[in-house]
């Protein structure tokens, strides 16, 4: 606490005089020069016995730079708790955006304002940034910058975190009309396979169980024959090889089982026969049994053979898209394809592919109505075929040409003056249409 609460005029200045929490007596020289500044001198004073009685006190001349911030949070943090593939990220940004602008700078002095303007000079490649960033690289940039100040709150070397949620900026579109366009097409999918040449087997099974499970370049790279499970039809996802070595997936999601469909398995038995064999026991390994090269799998495998089948140039990542967006058509559960793509939550999910599903579902609304009103399944049903009986037989009556209808063995030749003609004509006709039409209207979601 101060030893008077009053700031002193000395030497044109007002100076504190107050004990820090370890009980150390402090004179601070205020940058307030004249005597009417007095009430800001108090101010400060009051600010100061604030950060005193919180444990929070620093002296200026021990105040923290933000190099030093830096050296601690990379020694106690990123060398300890990151993994070495995302370690490369880590110091890419450090290296090449915070400490270029930061550096010299005292981390108490670092304010909401500055972090704006950091924002701002990195996104236009100005002031003290060479090049423009992209919004999204700037929010990882802004993101690792709040974690460090955490860090040194945590040791009281900050007060507070000028990097706030509002700092980050919006990513205008996570372009998902490239994704939508780079997603092959049935058609698009099976040309392309058939456009590998039979030396390219190896990168012709990777294009397929990537499209087939959705498994990253990485996670293709790292898989093994003993993660296979032949009986349950799965591979599991152990490993991955990623930057030159292997390592576990990064998260206990990407940790996962994906479903594998026969012909795939068939086509992997026969391919383990004629694999280099490597001391790790790889599925897709370079013709000497080693793990494949990101470079080599485009250039010789996958760029050629999309040339070769006239397609638009893709990157090996949109097979996986591609797969998401077959499980979407498909009208599986967004749980499920979130679980088979290995990612941290389903809400990652649903902003990538969200898009992609069918926003409008008659059938969720129909058994709503049945809950709401009380309504029977059988009378929503009924009233449905009534509606669609009625509109049918309107239709079928204004039709003047006769249909190209084959009638059973033993049956009488169906007249040429059209369907409703014909229906009548013959009973047993007649009964057995109306049974095919009752089979045609009734929703899936009867019996």
């Amino acid at each position: 606490m101060g030893t008077d609460n009053k700031p002193r005029w000395r030497r044109n200045h007002w100076v504190l005089d107050y004990r820090d929490q370890n009980g150390r007596r402090r004179w601070e020289t205020t940058k307030y020069s004249r005597p009417e500044d007095y009430e800001k001198a108090v101010k400060l004073l009051a600010r100061r016995e604030e950060e005193i009685n919180k444990g929070e006190y620093q002296a200026r001349h021990e105040h923290k730079k933000f190099e030093e911030l830096v050296e601690a949070y990379r020694s106690a943090h990123i060398n300890v708790n990151i993994r070495e593939t995302t370690k490369k990220d880590y110091e890419g940004r450090i290296n090449n955006h915070l400490l270029p602008y930061f550096k010299g700078w005292k981390i108490r002095t670092i304010t909401s304002l500055g972090v704006e303007q950091f924002r701002a000079d990195t996104l236009g490649g100005t002031g003290r940034c060479s090049k423009k960033v992209g919004r999204r690289q700037v929010n990882k940039v802004l993101i690792l910058l709040g974690a460090m100040f955490r860090y040194a709150i945590k040791h009281r070397w900050a007060t507070f975190n000028p990097v706030d949620r509002d700092v980050k900026l919006k990513e205008e579109g996570r372009k998902d009309g490239v994704i939508d366009e780079n997603i092959l097409k049935p058609d698009e999918i099976q040309l392309l396979l058939s456009k590998f040449e039979s030396k390219e087997e190896r990168w012709r099974l990777m294009a397929k169980t990537a499209l087939l499970t959705g498994l990253r370049e990485g996670e293709l790279f790292g898989l093994r024959w003993i993660d296979f499970d032949w009986v349950s039809k799965q591979a599991h996802v152990r490993q991955q090889y990623v930057d030159g070595r292997f390592s576990e997936p990064e998260t206990k999601k990407g940790r996962r089982s994906v479903d594998v469909p026969v012909d795939l398995l068939s086509e992997l038995k026969r391919w383990k026969l004629r694999c280099p064999i490597g001391e790790h026991d790889l599925v897709f390994p370079n013709g000497a049994g080693n793990p494949e090269n990101h470079g080599n799998l485009l250039r010789r495998g996958f760029y050629p053979a999309l040339r070769r089948a006239e397609l638009r140039q893709i990157r090996f990542h949109d097979l996986r898209h591609t797969f998401a967006s077959l499980l979407i058509e498909n009208g599986e559960h967004p749980k499920y394809i979130s679980e088979k793509l290995g990612h941290s939550s389903i809400k990652i999910t649903m902003d990538v592919y969200g898009h992609l599903m069918n926003p409008t579902n008659s059938q969720a609304a129909e058994k709503l109505s049945r809950l709401a009103l009380g309504k029977t399944k059988k009378e929503v049903v009924g009233s449905k075929m009534v509606a669609n009986s009625k509109m049918n037989t309107r239709s079928v009556s204004r039709t003047s040409q006769p249909l190209d209808f084959k009638m059973p063995r033993g049956g009488i030749e169906p007249s040429t003056q059209g369907f409703s003609e014909s229906h009548e004509s013959d009973p047993e006709t007649s009964s057995m249409i109306d049974q095919e039409v009752t089979e045609v209207k009734k929703p899936d979601n009867c019996g």
